[in-house]
């Protein structure tokens, strides 16, 4: 028993020992990340968050256990060039620059042994080239196919390697790789043309070990250059022209790893299925199977365009939720300012004025708290903007609903009527504020019910200009109210208002699920023929669209059981 304690004893003193004497990559993730999110902000034009960013990218780097090399002073430089920079433009090329060293730096850091590397893809993938070479040879076709699933295993394992040291070489290896994946699933294998495509994946493969660079560099093209070919091929299948489809999907195949990683990031099931159909499709595409390619191809194509869709809210949406809410905060304190002025008491309509700006102060910093708290979650913000957007549009129908129902104005109309009352019999002047106050942050709290649905993803200059339209927009009605009123009368302006509010909250349903989708925690299944709409969040998806039926109902049978009564 002693004998036995002793070595548990052991084996546990190594356990505890050993994470300690294994060497830890240091990372620059950090870095990273506040990079790319003050590059965002640049893009929003929002300077305060590019600030914020900056400040991290600054901080996150003072903490790094710095190596001694000369890359630590280039990107200090690049750092203090950052700050520097006067325009937009030359803080993100000084960005771009400051990208290049601290991933030249991260290598330094970490060090890889390039040559073994080469060397361990080669031992690996050679052998299966002999293979795949030997079987096509002999014809044995089905064999080919299944070594030629264990070389794209392979390749998957060992390709980041590759990618990192010469892009343009890991391209024309993918290309290779995709091309003798065609050459195997057509119907009729065409043996030569076959192993023309192996031995250009070896050559590849052979330069790459030699340690040869490629000289090709990556294409500055973005993800909807896929959606591009993917368009062309769609349309030359439904003319019958399969030759040209074929042609449409090879360039697809040749441009994919230019931008695959943002495909691979956003959507990894995505990036398997094109992986593996696309090159299946071109092999396969004929008569007797074209109808159903073309659906295939649609789906993908709708896949494509939902992952790299940029979701965000502009200005108007901002505006629009502080006008709805802020014309019935207006109509309030106008009767309040009515009643004080009838009876002539100066004093009561100031303190109004008062309760009323402290209520619209406290409103608009709770918002920009909330801007706030998002803008700092981290790897958690998108999930978070797409549960608290969904979370919002249940409480805008409550509020819609239940809040702006008749019992429950009226039941607000007597709380006030109660308190002004009793005001005016104790001559309670700063009662005069609190109702003011209590009635334009009852409409603020509202407000910022509906503004926690966009917060995440509108910018803090876009929120800010839409609270300003609004306010402006506010202060005109407020001025010109009886003249308005002559031309819509107040019922119809609260039923326009209101439409713009389940607009709005349409939008942020399909922008929450979306986003939820882009995280692969919500499945998407999508409709072919129906188009995008950004901009008021319609995305072709039965797991979008079907909710926001739902919320149309909701509001169409409202509406009509309103007009009954």
């Amino acid at each position: 028993m002693k004998r036995y304690l002793i070595v548990f004893s052991i084996a546990t003193l190594i356990c505890l020992i050993a994470p300690l004497t294994i060497k830890a990559e240091t990372s620059l993730s950090d870095i990273y990340i506040s990079v790319t999110d003050a590059k965002s902000a640049l893009q929003d034009k929002d300077n305060h968050a590019f600030d914020k960013h900056f400040k991290e990218i600054k901080d996150n780097w003072q903490k790094t256990n710095k190596k001694e090399h000369k890359l630590v002073q280039k990107i200090n430089d690049d750092i203090e060039k950052v700050k520097k920079s006067k325009s937009s433009k030359e803080k993100e090329q000084s960005l771009n620059a400051l990208t290049s060293d601290l991933i030249d730096y991260e290598k330094v850091l970490n060090p890889v042994d390039k040559q073994k590397k080469r060397n361990q893809l080669q031992n690996e993938m050679q052998p299966l080239i002999k293979n795949i070479s030997k079987a096509i040879s002999d014809k044995d076709f089905e064999k080919a196919k299944s070594i030629n699933n264990q070389l794209n295993a392979t390749w998957t394992k060992n390709e980041k390697i590759v990618r990192e040291e010469d892009i343009g070489r890991y391209g024309q290896i993918e290309t290779a790789l995709m091309f003798t994946r065609i050459e195997l699933t057509k119907d009729k294998v065409d043996a030569t043309s076959a192993q023309m495509q192996v031995d250009q994946l070896k050559k590849e493969l052979d330069e790459y070990h030699a340690g040869n660079k490629s000289g090709a560099k990556s294409a500055n093209q973005d993800a909807t250059i896929l959606n591009k070919h993917l368009d062309q091929a769609i349309s030359n299948i439904k003319d019958d022209d399969l030759a040209k489809a074929k042609q449409d999907l090879q360039q697809f195949i040749i441009v994919w790893p230019n931008v695959e990683s943002e495909i691979s990031t956003k959507n990894g099931a995505l990036y398997t299925k094109i992986e593996q159909k696309i090159p299946q499709y071109v092999g396969q595409l004929d008569q007797d199977n074209k109808d159903e390619i073309q659906t295939n191809l649609e789906t993908i194509n709708q896949e494509v365009k939902s992952t790299i869709s940029k979701t965000s809210y502009t200005f108007w949406d901002a505006t629009l939720i502080l006008l709805r809410e802020g014309i019935e905060a207006l109509l309030i304190i106008m009767a309040l300012l009515t009643v004080t002025s009838k009876s002539k008491q100066t004093k009561a309509s100031n303190w109004i004025v008062i309760g009323s700006i402290v209520g619209i102060m406290i409103s608009i910093a709770l918002a920009f708290i909330f801007k706030s708290v998002f803008d700092n979650l981290g790897s958690t913000r998108e999930l978070t903007e797409g549960i608290v957007g969904i979370a919002s549009v249940v409480l805008m129908i409550i509020v819609g609903i239940w809040l702006h129902s008749k019992s429950s104005l009226a039941s607000w109309q007597n709380f006030i009527n109660k308190n002004m009352d009793k005001a005016m019999s104790t001559g309670s002047i700063i009662t005069f504020g609190l109702v003011a106050f209590l009635s334009v942050f009852r409409e603020g709290a509202e407000t910022i019910i509906f503004y926690l649905g966009i917060v995440g993803k509108i910018s803090t200059w876009s929120l800010i200009l839409g609270i300003i339209v609004a306010l402006i927009i506010l202060a005109i009605i407020a001025t010109f109210f009886n003249q308005i009123t002559k031309w819509i009368p107040i019922h119809r302006l609260f039923l326009i208002m209101s439409l713009f509010i389940f607009i709005l909250a349409f939008k942020i349903l399909g922008v929450s699920i979306h986003t939820l989708q882009i995280l692969n925690i919500v499945p998407q299944h999508t409709i072919n023929k129906l188009p995008f709409i950004d901009l008021i969040g319609f995305y072709p998806t039965y797991e979008t669209l079907i909710p926001q039926l739902v919320l149309v109902m909701i509001v169409v049978i409202y509406y009509m059981l309103s007009r009954r009564k």
